[in-house]
């Protein structure tokens, strides 16, 4: 692969949260996901999917604005607008192989987080959302 098409992958996750289908996105059969929430690491996507999935129900809007791909390693900036109405940006630090994405740390601007920390946990969770 080349970086066009590691770039088409990454752009393939993100557009992934607005239908809330990711069984088209290219996941390494090793994937794991830092979640922003505990700190602790998903492994695989059928686990991954789900949790990405119920957080795509609470979105309403995706921007893509930068991605930089330094392979086996990317970084993305982007925004979601929760349907709630609250903006976050993010940036993700992907890692990649030859079958997709191997490893996703999403990290959250925090000026978004400082105005309701207990909305971002309830939007990501569902939980009192």
């Amino acid at each position: 692969m080349d970086k066009a098409d590691y770039h088409s992958i990454i752009e393939g996750y993100q557009l992934a949260f607005r239908s809330g289908d990711f069984s088209n996105v290219k996941f390494s059969s090793k994937l794991e996901f830092l979640s922003p929430i505990s700190g602790n690491t998903f492994k695989g996507a059928e686990a991954i999917s789900e949790f990405l999935h119920g957080v795509s129900t609470r979105i309403s809007k995706v921007t893509l604005m930068s991605t930089t791909i330094d392979y086996p390693t990317a970084s993305a900036v982007w925004q979601m607008t929760t349907t709630k109405g609250t903006l976050y940006t993010l940036n993700n630090f992907f890692r990649l192989d030859e079958e997709g994405l191997l490893y996703i740390w999403p990290m959250f601007d925090p000026k978004a987080v400082m105005e309701n920390p207990k909305g971002m946990v309830q939007w990501l969770t569902g939980k009192g959302y």
